[in-house]
């Protein structure tokens, strides 16, 4: 039975930061498998309704733990912490998160900025991805309020990049 179960009980993993997607995705597919509706096809409706709520909550467990962003928020929750609606950030993360918005402004508006675009994004992949490092280790000595600041910072820069994404596809013409 999967009710009651935090996300990563339901895909037998330990309560980490760290999950392997490979295996994560192998233990989705199980799941699925084991639930599918089909299997389902002889039951009474309250069971397929229960089916239904089990492949609704595997489906929504997949969705964050398969998410860097998602999953950061998750784990703080399980520790019994919430992010806050309108958190105080320290000033310096402020200040850049300004002067990154002004540059990709400035980066739209320019003359080159097909290549502009790529190196931005690949730059905030990067602060991206030393930041899940540091999320790793913050995550591993429970440091809570160190967890809600990078998790603050995670979501901006992943907007960000969502943000130049969008920007060139519009630019491609793409939907």
């Amino acid at each position: 039975m999967l009710f009651g179960k935090n996300y990563f009980e339901i895909f037998h993993f330990t309560q980490s930061y760290d999950v392997d997607q490979k295996d994560l995705l192998k233990r989705y597919l199980d799941l699925q498998r084991e639930f599918h509706p089909d299997k389902y096809i002889a039951s009474s409706d309250a069971e397929k309704r229960i089916n239904m709520q089990w492949v609704a909550e595997i489906n929504l467990a997949f969705e964050t733990l398969s998410d860097d962003l998602l999953r950061s928020i998750y784990l703080l929750k399980l520790s019994g912490h919430d992010l806050e609606e309108n958190p105080k950030l320290d000033n310096r993360v402020l200040l850049k998160q300004i002067e990154l918005r002004e540059h990709l402004e400035e980066i739209k508006l320019g003359p080159c900025y097909e290549l502009a675009l790529i190196e931005f994004k690949k730059e905030r992949e990067k602060e991206l991805d030393s930041l899940k490092s540091r999320l790793k280790e913050a995550f591993s000595i429970g440091k809570s309020e160190a967890i809600k600041n990078l998790i603050y910072e995670q979501q901006f820069l992943t907007k960000l990049i969502g943000e130049v994404e969008l920007f060139s596809q519009s630019l491609m013409g793409i939907d």
